[in-house]
């Protein structure tokens, strides 16, 4: 036998996730004709449930991939609404365009908030955020002058000669979407890259992960800002749609966070599906209980309660969520592959895979 080693490549992607991979393209392109139809009722559904996907994908980042749990997303979500009507009401920018400065006027936001909250661990860490959050609502609504308008709340000018209410939706759809799919990305290849690899590293060991050489306050700071940046975005085109703000719900943790936590627990947290299951399954479940020709009526409250119950069942029995339950019993089980894969061809063609998990 030759002692001249095989030839090798890694690889990442496998039939399992070509096939998932592909299905998603075709949903994707399912919701993107729904959007372009003029259903308005239709063009909602489309915008909420991509802002949850964007939303509880962001939260998952951070804790399912840094260990930072925070309850005080909201504060970002709060921020883009606000940042659209400063930029839309009060500098009469176009409201499509306004998100994006709505969106950087957050992540301006994030850096001092991070300085504060990084000061804090565990859950000092999520209080600590709660009660930055609650801090910026309070400021927000004390401040009554245009074109913020706290107190019991604005409305998003946007006069129909310019912004028919048909051509608004269909638009909104498209961008809530394309954000949507943004956001998966970026994660994905985030996930990919060398900070992915040290994120995890960072959320299994954090000590023995700085002991080997990772910059874990950079690495969460960068995260943690990326987190704010996609999540103020879907706050502005959450109140796009909704053109009404008021404090109270724009910064509300009952809103925002609390159904985000239902979700990636629901769905499977530290997975890049899994928060986008969750959130799926939250959005369709509630809109068909909520609905008046449901056989099952419940109200938002007994159903952020019923399915807070859920929650924890799910963390009891299934640690990993419905997700990453499959994927314990099917590896192969991936949309979006992280973990390398090397891959020995023999002399006779065979393939080897020797798995080598980052």
């Amino acid at each position: 036998m030759s002692d001249v080693p095989a030839p090798a490549h890694v690889v990442r992607a496998t039939t399992t996730s070509r096939v998932l991979g592909l299905l998603g393209v075709l949903l994707v392109a399912w919701l993107a004709f729904l959007a372009a139809s003029d259903n308005p009722a239709t063009q909602t559904k489309i915008v909420e449930l991509c802002v949850f996907v964007v939303v509880a994908s962001m939260w998952n980042l951070l804790a399912g991939y840094t260990g930072l749990v925070s309850i005080g997303q909201q504060a970002f979500i709060g921020l883009g609404a606000y940042g659209l009507i400063v930029f839309g009401n009060g500098y009469g920018q176009d409201v499509y365009f306004s998100i994006v400065p709505a969106a950087l006027i957050v992540l301006i936001a994030s850096v001092p908030i991070a300085l504060l909250a990084f000061r804090l661990r565990g859950g000092y860490f999520a209080i600590g955020m709660w009660v930055i959050a609650e801090v910026v609502r309070l400021l927000v609504k004390q401040y009554k002058d245009d074109p913020i308008k706290g107190g019991s709340g604005t409305s998003l000018d946007v006069p129909t000669d310019l912004y028919p209410k048909a051509e608004r939706f269909q638009t909104t759809a498209f961008i809530a979407l394309g954000l949507a799919v943004l956001a998966v990305t970026v994660i994905a290849l985030l996930l990919r890259s060398r900070i992915g690899l040290s994120l995890q590293a960072v959320r299994d060991n954090e000590h023995g992960a700085g002991g080997l050489g990772v910059n874990v306050y950079r690495e969460r700071f960068i995260v943690f800002m990326i987190a704010a940046l996609f999540t103020g975005a879907a706050g502005a085109v959450w109140y796009l749609l909704k053109i009404r703000i008021q404090p109270d719900t724009a910064f509300g943790v009952a809103d925002w966070t609390a159904p985000i936590v239902v979700m990636v627990v629901i769905g499977g947290i530290g997975t890049i599906e899994g928060p986008i299951i969750g959130a799926a399954l939250w959005y369709l479940v509630r809109d068909y209980v909520t609905s008046t020709d449901s056989a099952i009526q419940l109200s938002d409250e007994w159903y952020l309660i019923v399915t807070g119950l859920l929650a924890m069942v799910v963390a009891l029995f299934f640690q990993r969520g419905l997700w990453g339950s499959l994927q314990r019993h099917f590896p192969s089980l991936q949309v979006f592959p992280i973990q390398r894969r090397l891959v020995v061809d023999d002399e006779v063609g065979d393939h080897r895979d020797r798995k080598r998990s980052t």
